[in-house]
């Protein structure tokens, strides 16, 4: 059964005449017209893939904004590789998994290389998290019939067991050796985190997950879910 989360990113530059009292305070420094400033703003959208792949259907929900958060930084020759340290740090709090953020630093990187002047634009940095969740057929007509809030069904596993899972160094001697959350290989030595049914994962792909569905992707073992 193919299971997974998603990340996908969007960086550009826009306007800054929309964000004129925003700017003027950020991290609570008062900013001026001549500071060569940068304002770098990220966004975390989340949406959901929900469906049956016996059956084929398919239906995506609307993204919704669940987190922002803003920086400034001096506008110099190597604009994002200075402020590297500082970005990943943003991300991580955003729950973006670290091997993603190297190439949402790289487009970064690239499209402020492209760009000639910073005047009167700020950096938007969109991150998008899609989740799959497998629902039944009788969700699916209920669903196509409007009848249904599917993102109602979504069952978090309590912070406390997510807490408690175990964490192992993966020795690759599991014929599974693919994190069936993002699809990527579980590198031999790196760190993972196994829940109770013996299934292992990427530790951060595996806590987002158990953050949305208290089931395992694998075999569906229940956790002890939010009330």
């Amino acid at each position: 059964m193919a299971i997974w989360i998603k990340y996908s990113s969007c960086v550009n530059f826009k306007p800054q005449e929309n964000h004129q009292e925003s700017q003027r305070h950020i991290n609570g420094q008062p900013l001026h017209e001549e500071d060569s400033m940068l304002r770098v703003l990220f966004s975390l959208y989340k949406f959901y893939f929900l469906g049956n792949l016996t059956g084929g259907s398919m239906f995506t929900t609307r993204p919704v904004k669940i987190n922002s958060k803003e920086t400034c930084i001096p506008i110099t020759s190597s604009l994002v590789d200075d402020h590297d340290e500082e970005f990943k740090e943003i991300l991580t709090v955003m729950g973006v998994p670290g091997r993603k953020q190297s190439k949402i630093l790289r487009k970064m990187a690239s499209l402020a290389r492209s760009k000639g002047t910073f005047s009167g634009v700020f950096m938007d940095v969109e991150l998008l998290v899609g989740t799959y969740q497998e629902i039944t057929d009788a969700d699916i007509a209920r669903a196509e019939g409007g009848s249904m809030d599917i993102e109602a069904g979504q069952i978090p596993a309590t912070k406390s067991s997510i807490d408690a899972l175990e964490r192992v160094v993966f020795d690759g001697s599991s014929s599974t050796r693919d994190c069936t959350v993002c699809m990527e290989e579980i590198e031999a030595g790196s760190e993972a985190t196994r829940m109770p049914c013996s299934h292992v994962y990427h530790s951060d792909c595996i806590v987002q997950w158990l953050q949305t569905s208290h089931l395992c992707p694998l075999c569906r073992y229940h956790m002890p879910g939010e009330l």
